[in-house]
């Protein structure tokens, strides 16, 4: 048992080193967006090419950082509190990271999920939509940090348990 705990504890040190990266990059392609946000699709369609890098960086980063929380930390720190989750569909695992309070619903995250998804694949969509959908994206940042925060707090705050 104590081997599987350090293994545990050894993949959420790694998952979390990564997943700093990806808050520092978003923060950093936000802060180099300079733009207003809300943004406008008139903003939006007359961004300048460093711009678009901030926005594309920010996508990517945020997609990987909900990717490594969704696919691994969010099983991992259930494992680490010593919950089965052998067996269980990501919409449990959901449900029992809203009862140890660390997302504020599945539905939430499921939502976040969604909208990420519309911006990251090519869909044809047209620039007001991309401009709303970016909108609440960036809007949906500080949700994410939040629960990344709670992640690492939970996983902290057990280490000597």
């Amino acid at each position: 048992m104590i081997e599987k705990k350090k293994e545990i504890t050894e993949r959420l040190e790694r998952e979390f080193d990564v997943c700093d990266k990806h808050i520092l990059r978003i923060n950093e392609a936000l802060e180099g967006l300079g733009v207003n946000i809300p943004m406008s699709a008139d903003c939006y369609s007359n961004l300048t090419t460093e711009q678009v890098r901030c926005i594309d960086q920010f996508i990517f980063r945020f997609s990987k950082l909900q990717d490594s929380m969704g696919a691994k930390i969010f099983r991992y720190i259930l494992e680490y509190l010593d919950e089965d989750i052998t067996a269980l569909p990501m919409r449990d695992i959901l449900n029992r990271l809203e009862r140890y309070l660390i997302i504020p619903s599945a539905d939430e995250w499921t939502y976040i999920r969604e909208l990420r998804n519309e911006i990251s694949h090519d869909y044809p969509l047209l620039e007001t939509d991309v401009a709303a959908i970016l909108n609440e994206l960036f809007s949906k940042t500080d949700i994410i940090f939040s629960i990344y925060s709670k992640l690492k707090s939970v996983f902290n705050n057990n280490r000597h348990a």
